[in-house]
Parts: structure tokens; sequence; C-alpha cells
């Protein structure tokens, strides 16, 4: 009998891991539900974004033989089955710490050329963004907009890699009427998070989970009885343990050593998206703003109708 949690919404779930239980199933399996294991345990990071159809086709078998076999497992279907998979692959993301100063020197030691790998960062900023779109949780993605879109003040908090993600959201928040603004000052982030209460809400980002400023700011937020939300590549760190709602951002580069570094254009990408249905959230508002905003930045963007370069 697996030892029984409760889970985010109320309800009892298995504390293994997705992998650990499959392995533990694995002898009282037999027909269509083996080979669904046995396709899951030879390659999970290929069958943790796949579909259940595509899934199913992997191992031969029917769509119901796969519900199956998620139920077997303890899980309520086949999208819990695969979020626990992505999170039991994304336990050891925060550990990578890494520039692609990393992936020059692998590219050197296989002999690859510039071009080879271009096409093997690109590619894995792909796969990152597949697998962030994939697992996301959809009510902690509708409470994350809709606290936005309702906080009377956000403070974003980030330092290192973290930070221009912080600037860049800011910007689009600013943009479409949401009070927010950014520091990655330890002694700032106090400061203005001090001013902060139940109507506001605190966003940190950190892919380790660990950095110690940004985890330490998070908890006095919450401290303070603000919303807290958490953006992370590792969702078993001490941020998530602070935050309220976390985002998770995945990657199939855990064996590779750059999983952080595959991230960041996930996490960039997710932020946008973010603040795209904030400003929907907020149309009325955001609309008129964005039209005079986008006036205002193309007199001062664009150049002169005479000008031409100095030769």
């Amino acid at each position: 009998m697996l030892d029984e949690v409760a889970g985010p919404d109320g309800t009892e779930g298995p504390t293994e891991g997705c992998l650990q239980r499959i392995r533990q199933a694995l002898d009282g399996l037999a027909g269509a539900r083996r080979r669904v294991a046995d396709a899951v345990l030879a390659d999970p990071w290929a069958s943790r974004g796949m579909s259940i159809l595509a899934l199913a086709e992997r191992a031969g078998v029917s769509e119901n033989a796969v519900t199956r076999f998620t139920h077997v497992l303890g899980y309520s279907g086949y999208r819990e089955f695969t979020q626990a998979l992505a999170l039991d692959l994304g336990r050891s993301l925060g550990v990578y710490h890494v520039h692609p100063v990393d992936l020059v020197s692998q590219s050197r030691a296989g002999n690859e050329d510039s071009l080879d790998l271009v096409r093997r960062v690109v590619a894995l900023e792909i796969d990152s963004m597949r697998d962030t779109l994939t697992n996301l949780v959809e009510p902690v993605l509708r409470d994350v907009v809709a606290g936005f879109a309702g906080a009377r003040q956000i403070q974003l908090i980030g330092t290192g890699t973290a930070a221009p993600l912080c600037q860049l959201l800011n910007y689009r928040l600013a943009s479409v009427g949401v009070f927010a603004s950014w520091s990655n000052d330890p002694m700032m982030m106090l400061a203005e998070i001090a001013r902060l209460g139940p109507d506001d809400l605190v966003m940190a980002i950190s892919y380790s989970g660990r950095s110690r400023d940004t985890v330490q700011a998070l908890e006095f937020a919450r401290s303070r009885g603000a919303k807290t939300v958490a953006m992370t590549a590792n969702p078993d760190s001490p941020i998530s343990r602070v935050a309220q709602h976390v985002l998770t951002i995945f990657s199939p580069a855990v064996s590779e050593g750059i999983a952080q570094f595959s991230a960041r254009v996930a996490g960039m990408a997710l932020l946008e998206a973010i603040a795209t249905a904030v400003a929907v959230e907020r149309s009325a508002e955001a609309e008129p703003l964005l039209r005079d905003l986008g006036a205002a930045q193309g007199t001062f963007n664009d150049l002169p109708e005479d000008w031409s370069p100095t030769r």
C-alpha cells in the first residue's frame, strides 16, 4: 500500500515519485498496461510531453489502456499522471547554475561547428517551452493571472539571471496600467515589501529556488499578508514551500547539465503570456493606455523621414 498525503486540491495522493511508482508496480503489470510502463521507462523525457494518443501509439495499445495504466498507479487520469511525471523529472533542475560557456566547452569536445551549436541551443529552448506549456496547471495559472489583474500593487523580486525577467514583466505590467515595481537589492526588497498588505502581490523568480535573498524576501512578504507567487525550475525547492502559487519551468536538459540555461527563454515566454492575459482581464483600462503608449513610443523610437546615415 502506497503512503498517501493530501494534495493541493485536498484529495489524497501518493507520496512516491512517478517513476518509482511505475517500477514498484512493474511486476504486477501485464499485457497492455505493461507495454505502457515499458514505453514510459524506456524514455521518460520523451513520454512526459506526449499526448495520450501519442503514448498509446508508441506503446502499441489503446488510449483506454493508457488511462487504465494511470489508474493502476493511483492517478485520477492521464493529465495528473503526466504532471506527476514531469515534476518527478524536474526535481533536480535547480542544481544547475550554468552558462553558455558550458555549451561551448561541450561543443568543442564534440567537434561541433558554430551552426551545430546554435541549432542545439535553439532546440533546448524549444523543448523547454514545450515542456512548460504541456505541464502548466490550469487552476494555478488562472489564480496567478487573477492575482496580477486585481492586485493594488505588485512587487517583483529576483537577482542575477532572474533580474532581466523581473524587469521585462515590470515593463509589461506598467504598459497595461498595473502598478508594479522591481528590485534586486536585498535591502530595497525588504523596504518595498514592508509597505505591502493583503491587497498586494509579490512575485519572486529563482531558477534554483534557493536564492537566499529572494526566498527570505518572499517569506517576509507572506508574513505581511501579501499574496505570493514564485517561478522556479525546481518545484521541490525552498521557494516552492514559501509561495502560495508556484509556476514551474520544465526542461529535458538535466542530464546535460544545462537545464537552468535552457529554462530562461521559457520563463520569459511564460511571463509574456501572463502579462498578455492580465491585459485582457483589464482590457477596459489597458486598451486605451496601450494605444496612447504606442503612439508616444512611436514618436520617440521612429527615425525622422529626412534621416540619412552619416558617411
